[in-house]
C-alpha cells in the first residue's frame, strides 16, 4: 500500500472570486434554493396571468359602461400585471437569504467556511454576491415571464403596451428590489444565526410593520410620512412609472408620497446594507 500526497501549487491562494465560486457551489447544492426559486417563479407568472385574464373589467366604468382605454390605463394595467408578483416573491427571496446563512450554523458547516476563509467577512461578501446575483436573474426572468404570459389575454381587452425604456426600468426595478430583500434576508440571518427568528423579523419588517403604520396612520398625524421610507414602500416605488396622480383626483384629496425610483433604489439599498453591516459585525465579533 502506497501513500498519496496532495500538492500545492505555488501560486495558490484566496481571492473573492474563488470565495465567490465556493459559495455559488453551496447555494446552488441546496434544495431550498430550488423549492424557492420554483415558488417565486409559480407565484409571479400566476399572479400576472390570473391578473391578465380579469383585466377587462378594469375597462369598465362604475355605471357597467365600457371605458375606452387610453395609453395610460394600458401602460399601468400592463406593469400591474407584471410587477405585482414581486409583492409576493419578496418574502420568498427574504427567506431564502436568511437560510443561505442559517443553514450552515444549523449544520455546523460555518465552522469549515470561517476556517477555510479566516477573514470572515470574505464569507459573507460571497454570500452576498451570489444571493443577490441569483435573485436579480430570476426577477428579470419572471418579470418578462410575465409580461409574455400576460401580453395574449391583456391584447385581446386592448390593454397591452410594447415594452418601452419606462416599462424596461420598471422590470429592471423589480428586479433589482428580488435581490435587495434577498440581501436583506442574509443579513438579518446573519445577525441572529437562527432561521426561524430570521424569517421572523424579515415577516415583520416587510409585511407586519407596514400593515401597523397603516393603521396607526388613521389616528396619529405624521405616521404617513414614514411608510414611504419602509422596505416594501420602497420596492413598491422602485418598479413604478412616475405619473400626475394629483391631476387625476378629486380637488382638495392629497395624493399619497411615493418616493422618485432612484430613490426608493437608494432606501431600500440602506435597508440591506443596515442589515449586513450588523451582520458583518456579528459575524466578526462572535464565535462560530
Amino acid at each position: 500500500m502506497t501513500a498519496t500526497s496532495a500538492t500545492v501549487r505555488q501560486d495558490a491562494h484566496l481571492t473573492l472570486g474563488r470565495v465567490v465560486r465556493s459559495e455559488w457551489i453551496k447555494f446552488t447544492s441546496l434544495r431550498s434554493t430550488y423549492w424557492t426559486t420554483g415558488i417565486i417563479l409559480v407565484l409571479w407568472l400566476g399572479i400576472a396571468l390570473l391578473f391578465a385574464l380579469t383585466a377587462n373589467f378594469t375597462a369598465v366604468g362604475p355605471d357597467g359602461q365600457p371605458i375606452e382605454p387610453n395609453d395610460e390605463m394600458r401602460q399601468s394595467v400592463t406593469m400591474t400585471a407584471v410587477t405585482t408578483g414581486a409583492f409576493f416573491g419578496m418574502l420568498v427571496a427574504a427567506i431564502q437569504g436568511v437560510l443561505t446563512i442559517s443553514g450552515e450554523y444549523s449544520t455546523g458547516m460555518i465552522r469549515s467556511s470561517l476556517a477555510a476563509v479566516p477573514g470572515r467577512l470574505a464569507v459573507l461578501l460571497g454570500k452576498a454576491v451570489v444571493v443577490f446575483v441569483w435573485m436579480f436573474l430570476l426577477g428579470a426572468v419572471s418579470s418578462l415571464g410575465a409580461y409574455l404570459v400576460a401580453l395574449p389575454f391583456l391584447g385581446s381587452y386592448d390593454l397591452a403596451v410594447p415594452l418601452g425604456s419606462e416599462e424596461l426600468l420598471a422590470m429592471l426595478g423589480a428586479a433589482a428590489y428580488l435581490g435587495i430583500v434577498g440581501l436583506f434576508g442574509l443579513g438579518i440571518g446573519t445577525l441572529v444565526r437562527s432561521a426561524a427568528g430570521g424569517i421572523a423579523i424579515t415577516v415583520a419588517v416587510l409585511m407586519v410593520i407596514p400593515m401597523a403604520l397603516g393603521v396607526l396612520s388613521i389616528w396619529i398625524d405624521g405616521i404617513e410620512d414614514i411608510v414611504p421610507y419602509m422596505l416594501d414602500s420602497a420596492g413598491n416605488a422602485m418598479m413604478t412609472i412616475p405619473s400626475d396622480t394629483e391631476a387625476a383626483l378629486p380637488p382638495g384629496m392629497e395624493a399619497p408620497t411615493v418616493l422618485a425610483p432612484p430613490v426608493a433604489a437608494l432606501v431600500a439599498s440602506a435597508w440591506a446594507a443596515v442589515a449586513l453591516v450588523l451582520g458583518a459585525l456579528a459575524l466578526k465579533g462572535r464565535d462560530a
